[in-house]
């Protein structure tokens, strides 16, 4: 089988094991359980796509950019001065032109351990970016894009309690992203930092 199959079943793994630990802590301790959703900008990394206007402009979509959306649980424990958010999410950057359209897509997997002081909390954790894809489509070129392994990497994040539902914060991602063939390899940097917003229920 393919070293980009085994690859992506031990970043699965990986983050399946680092999940179930933190549930298994957390049954050990009085904690209570809420739903969350997040959303984010973020922005960095290298360029992937490089579009060009016909009026002269140009736009470029970055391996770290822009849009997340995701939702999950927060578990926090009783005293108030730790949490275990797990989430599932949606990142992804696009150009529409007249004459065609280019995007980066992936789904990441999160798990953060936040330490909590009063109305601050600061976090560090695991993200898995599942099926990490490049699309650029032009009128009368077809379409092409390149599929990257799935790629693991490290999340630092701060934020601060605005009201008892909104978190508002920011975060560095630490992040590349790698496509691995018979014909050799490529990578991308997708460093990026990004604001944040989490609405708890």
């Amino acid at each position: 089988m393919p070293r980009s199959f085994f690859n992506k079943v031990l970043l699965i793994w990986a983050l399946f094991c680092t999940q179930t630990q933190a549930q298994d802590t957390l049954a050990e301790e009085d904690y209570s359980a809420r739903a969350i959703v997040t959303a984010g900008f973020t922005s960095g990394g290298d360029t992937l796509v490089d579009v060009e206007f016909e009026g002269g402009d140009d736009d470029q979509i970055k391996a770290g950019g822009a849009f997340l959306f995701g939702f999950g649980v927060e578990f926090l424990a009783a005293d108030r001065r730790s949490a275990v958010q797990l989430s599932a999410n949606y990142h992804f950057d696009s150009i529409d032109a007249e004459n065609g359209e280019a995007s980066f897509e992936r789904y990441p997997l999160e798990a953060i351990l936040f330490g909590v002081r009063e109305r601050h909390r600061f976090g560090a954790g695991l993200t898995v970016h599942l099926s990490p894809t490049a699309m650029v489509k032009m009128d009368g070129a077809g379409r092409d894009s390149i599929n990257f392994d799935p790629a693991a990497g490290l999340i630092l994040e701060y934020d601060y309690l605005v009201m008892d539902h909104l978190w508002l914060g920011t975060r560095f991602t630490l992040i590349n992203y790698k496509k691995e063939s018979h014909f050799g390899s490529v990578s991308f940097d997708g460093n990026h930092i990004g604001l944040m917003t989490h609405f708890r229920f």
